[in-house]
């Protein structure tokens, strides 16, 4: 049998294209119609969007990997737990708080400060319970549901709005039927109460959330597309609380059950030439695939759990769509439901950045300068990484693409805003993460390519803190691993500024930076961990001029 490569091209021919299968993107004629004799054929494409160039930057990735001696594979599961990977080897340690070494070197402590984290967490996790309170004014389920979709359905678009809408009325029953239906109008309608920030708002999502929780047998019996949305809003609910252990386990138990169902339905996938699975899933399957894809992302960078897997199947899944039919609705003046109706970019500019982050985290810690025992910054190597990022930034629809040389605007229509922002420039005080880290550990800028790295990472830190900062909590589903990365992000550029003599040549933005993410951290009162890291992060900061 003939084989065909394995690279699927940016712009398929109109043959794989009907076949539903990859396409290598030769010219005149790709292997599959050359090699069976189809008239070869590429339509032009419309112009470039997210969907369309995120494989292409993650083609470049690899061949930067192949070049390091990496290797070509995709990069194992990025919640293969650190601890297993830290004991064997030496070499340059995560930005994250899973790794031991870490916490050693820029806080000097010898304890994990995730398992920490996640101590603190379950602690209160054991006693969360409702208030007990009685609200006299109650949002009407009309008012939380729109709330549900102005505030956070832009982060996991998963749901149907016509549907959620038209099966609403089923709230006004006084004896609810136990269903996965039910839990997931209780959780659209819980979402929206803490959406709305206010104490009745938060009385009432603790009303349905538990009305929700009597019926989550349902939900743990089928294997659906509706239960598997259950269990993401599950997970978006306790990530607005601050609650990351029952986030994280919402989510872990989301990505079993969205491999069962697309395992179980084998008229939805097929084998192409080369041998490759293709999962054609529906779009609100695939929506959902990518959500849990994204949140698991997020906890696995800060918590230790299991891999369950579901990352194995990113190369096969096709990116959604986001295209919806206009909806009015009924009771709301069009101006009410306009901002709603509009299609976000902002989930297809997450899966990119994400899948460029899980990319940059992998040729960052394998490649074999990195691991060998001498100086681990390798400059071509960041900016290689960083031309890649620059082409995703240059693939944002105008709606959502930012100035990367000017202070963001704070009052932004919706927080995925400020985060794609962050996201960016997280993304690049990461792939200068080695240059940061020789720093801290000799104390010295050894090359001109190291001074220069010294200034583009804190030219991005004080950027990354202008945007992460400014984001509105009640918004935002994931403030733990956000605060986490706050935290992380600045105790490494205030470790690396007092083991260096050189001078950034902006300190009072510097500064400001720093405190802008003190005063952020000290607002998260509601977790216990935050508040132990903050306290370790004010400790730092005060020693600063302490002799090392």
């Amino acid at each position: 049998m003939a084989t065909y490569n394995k690279n699927r091209s940016k712009v398929a021919c109109t043959v794989c294209r009907a076949r539903k299968t990859r396409c290598d993107g030769a010219k005149p004629k790709c292997s599959f119609c050359l090699e069976n004799g189809c008239v070869c054929k590429y339509e032009t494409p419309p112009g470039p969007t997210v969907e369309t160039n995120i494989e292409t930057i993650l083609t470049k990735i690899s061949a930067i990997e192949k070049c390091l001696g990496i290797g070509v594979q995709s990069p194992p599961s990025i919640i293969v737990p650190e601890s297993t990977r830290e004991k064997d080897r030496s070499g340059l340690p995560s930005l994250t708080i899973k790794d031991d070494q870490f916490a050693a070197i820029i806080f000097h402590t010898d304890f994990n400060l995730s398992t920490h984290a996640r101590s603190l967490e379950l602690q209160r996790a054991m006693a969360y319970g409702n208030s007990g309170s009685v609200a006299i004014f109650r949002h009407s389920p009309h008012e939380l549901v729109q709330l549900f979709f102005r505030h956070s359905y832009n982060w996991f678009p998963i749901l149907n709005k016509r549907e959620i809408f038209e099966k609403l009325p089923l709230m006004q029953n006084t004896v609810r039927t136990g269903s996965s239906d039910s839990i997931l109008l209780l959780m659209v309608l819980a979402i929206g109460g803490l959406n709305a920030n206010d104490s009745i708002g938060i009385f009432q999502a603790e009303e349905f959330h538990s009305q929700a929780l009597t019926m989550l047998g349902f939900v743990l019996e089928e294997v659906s597309l509706q239960s598997v949305q259950c269990l993401i809003l599950l997970s978006m609910f306790y990530g607005l609380k601050i609650m990351p252990t029952k986030a994280q386990e919402y989510v872990s138990i989301g990505c079993i059950k969205m491999q069962n169902l697309i395992e179980i339905r084998p008229v939805n996938k097929s084998v192409d030439k080369s041998g490759d699975v293709i999962y054609d899933l529906e779009e609100y399957e695939t929506r959902a695939f990518w959500s849990l894809f994204i949140l698991e992302s997020e906890y696995a960078g800060t918590l230790h759990f299991a891999n369950t897997g579901l990352s194995s199947y990113a190369n096969n899944i096709k990116f959604p769509s986001l295209r919806e039919e206009p909806y009015h609705w009924p009771g709301s003046p069009e101006s009410d439901s306009s901002s709603i109706d509009e299609p976000d970019p902002h989930f297809l500019s997450e899966i990119g950045v994400r899948k460029i982050i899980d990319r940059t985290c992998y040729t960052v810690n394998n490649s074999e300068s990195y691991t060998a025992n001498r100086t681990s910054f390798a400059p071509i190597v960041a900016k290689e990484l960083q031309s890649q990022l620059d082409e995703w930034y240059h693939c944002l629809p105008d709606s959502i693409k930012f100035d990367k040389s000017k202070v963001p605007v704070t009052n932004t229509r919706h927080s995925t805003r400020a985060l794609i922002r962050a996201q960016y420039f997280a993304t690049v005080m990461l792939m200068y993460w080695p240059c940061m880290m020789d720093i801290i550990v000799t104390g010295e800028c050894q090359s001109q390519e190291h001074r220069e790295a010294f200034k583009i990472a804190i030219d991005s830190y004080i950027q990354l803190m202008l945007s992460a900062t400014s984001v509105r909590l009640p918004e935002v589903p994931t403030t733990w691993p956000h605060a986490i990365s706050v935290f992380a992000m600045t105790a490494t550029i205030i470790r690396m500024t007092q083991r260096t003599t050189l001078a950034y040549d902006k300190p009072e933005e510097l500064e400001s930076s720093i405190q802008h993410a003190f005063a952020f951290l000290e607002s998260i009162q509601s977790s216990p961990s935050i508040r132990y890291f903050t306290v370790m992060l004010r400790d730092l900061y005060n020693s600063r001029t302490t002799p090392n």
